[in-house]
């Protein structure tokens, strides 16, 4: 596992007091996304392990690693830092941070990190918050602030990831799970050749109807060659310009047959 990956499975999300049972698995669902594995309720209205995975699908592994507590104190026990997530600002000198901030600053601590979150009817208590050594806000509308559960947990969860695993993570996933075609750029030869099929194009539909061309082909080169077309691309747009081509040529005769007809 990476370093990164290490992070993400030291860290502890917690669900202080949760009341629905379809919020905890909105939650599971986005730790399956954010590749965190380790969920602890404490006091929980409701724990149902199978309608979880019933609304969180593919999520079993994570689900059959949830850990139910009676209270913070005992959930909190083995970490080394708890971070309090809260819309309300307090006047205690604890570590206030936002989320870019509190990943940034906590994803390269060695010890366990716990993320608590509270009630969704009125979030963490005052004593909740004591708990926590750090707490965290997200900067959101001061005339809403108060966030659906699951929203507030995948930002965190997302920042952390951020921080914990980095860019590299992205872009080595992205190329090795849907690369792109291999395409060969397209040739200056095969690029004048289209242009001269798409100024013929757009003479045909009126384009430049009584005016000079040169300036308008000009901007049509630039963005094409802005573009960096590869063969597949370019011949993809050079079939539209024939099929405008051919669609002209066809309307010219019809005109014609019909004036023949008409004579």
């Amino acid at each position: 596992m990476s370093a990164g990956g290490t992070q993400l499975d030291r860290t502890v999300i917690v669900l202080h007091e949760p009341q629905d049972v379809v919020n905890i698995a909105l939650v599971v669902r986005a730790m399956k996304n954010m590749g965190f594995t380790r969920l602890r309720l404490v006091n929980p209205a409701e724990f149902d392990a199978w309608r979880i995975t019933g609304i969180a699908h593919d999520t079993r592994d994570v689900v059959e690693r949830i850990r139910v507590f009676e209270d913070l104190p005992s959930a909190l026990a083995d970490v080394g830092y708890a971070l309090g997530a809260t819309a309300r600002r307090r006047s205690t000198r604890q570590d206030w941070w936002n989320p870019e901030q509190a990943a940034t600053r906590l994803t390269a601590r060695g010890a366990p990190l716990a993320v608590v979150f509270g009630r969704e009817d009125r979030g963490l208590s005052n004593e909740a918050l004591d708990l926590c050594h750090g707490l965290v806000c997200i900067p959101t509308n001061p005339d809403h602030s108060s966030m659906n559960l699951a929203h507030a947990a995948v930002i965190l969860m997302y920042e952390l990831r951020k921080a914990a695993i980095g860019p590299e993570d992205w872009t080595d996933r992205d190329l090795s799970l849907k690369k792109r075609r291999q395409t060969p750029p397209a040739l200056h030869s095969e690029l004048e050749a289209f242009f001269g099929k798409w100024q013929r194009a757009m003479e045909e539909i009126g384009l430049f109807h009584g005016i000079d061309p040169v300036p308008k082909m000009r901007s049509f080169r630039n963005m094409f060659q802005r573009a960096d077309l590869d063969r597949r691309e370019l011949g993809l747009i050079l079939a539209a310009a024939y099929e405008v081509l051919h669609f002209a040529e066809r309307e010219k005769k019809r005109a014609r047959d019909r004036a023949e007809a008409g004579g």
